[in-house]
């Protein structure tokens, strides 16, 4: 059983308190007779009540603390920072598809230090602290223990724009042959988040992230790593320091051989 700490217990109280009015609105999107833009803008109503809430509860908790958005290129030393991605999955949500999350991750000196992804619609709590290994409410997690690619579980996430799809086709012109030889499924869930956990818990084999900014990022990497998984860019670089990079997560033995087949060093 988790020990969970006064921080976390900070993050899952804020999380509560928003999970009903959310849920309503997602019950709501099937009713809805509207127009496009108005179905657009009912979610964006709701974007923005989760954000106000979750912001006023952290902030509340811990007002030294900042927040850090998208666009943030500076930081502090030594200042604490949190991370919030307030509807991971935001057109499955749109489109009536149960299938998202909303996650908080605190961040020190470039490093994740604790990070939480809460799926809503199943009530499972996906949690990691550095040092003190990942959880799903109360249950330690771990990363599939497949040492082959045979018959693995491929997720698929690319947000890369039309107009670049040139740039990082190849890439999955061989995670797709990878797939087909392996015997391995793709699958495309559209929430990052919930990607990230299930591969920590070992629901998923192999993850393909492409694009993602930092805050998607954010409350991945630490909750993998913690269920002794890898997450990093195709030069193994650490996944929070390379936003927009294609992202390839596993656990050690997998990993490694994906990257040396994407990489050609096979």
């Amino acid at each position: 059983m988790s020990n969970r700490s006064p921080l976390l217990n900070v993050i899952f109280q804020s999380l509560n308190k928003v999970t009903r009015n959310m849920l309503r609105d997602f019950g709501e999107i099937e009713n809805l007779q509207v127009s496009p833009n108005s179905l657009e803008q009912f979610v964006s109503k709701t974007e923005n009540k989760i954000y106000s809430s979750v912001l006023r509860d952290l902030n509340k908790s811990r007002p030294e603390w900042e927040f850090k958005f998208n666009n943030d290129k500076e930081y502090v030393k030594d200042k604490y920072y949190w991370i919030v991605d307030k509807l991971n999955g935001r057109f499955n949500f749109l489109h009536g598809i149960p299938h998202f999350a909303i996650s908080v991750a605190v961040e020190l000196n470039k490093e994740i230090l604790s990070t939480v992804i809460f799926d809503p619609i199943r009530d499972e709590y996906f949690f990691a602290e550095k040092g003190k290994g990942s959880y799903l409410n109360e249950r330690r997690i771990r990363v599939s223990n497949r040492n082959k690619l045979k018959s693995c579980v491929f997720s698929i996430l690319d947000e890369n724009p039309f107009n670049e799809k040139h740039s990082i086709s190849n890439y999955f012109e061989k995670i797709n042959l990878l797939s087909n030889q392996s015997s391995s499924v793709k699958r495309s869930f559209g929430s990052s988040a919930l990607s990230f956990a299930w591969l920590a818990s070992g629901k998923i084999d192999c993850l393909f992230a492409n694009k993602l900014h930092k805050n998607q990022i954010a409350c991945g990497e630490l909750l993998i790593k913690e269920a002794g998984g890898y997450l990093t860019n195709l030069k193994y670089n650490n996944a929070y320091q390379s936003q927009g990079d294609l992202l390839i997560g596993a656990n050690p033995i997998l990993h490694k051989e994906i990257l040396k087949k994407i990489n050609n060093r096979d």
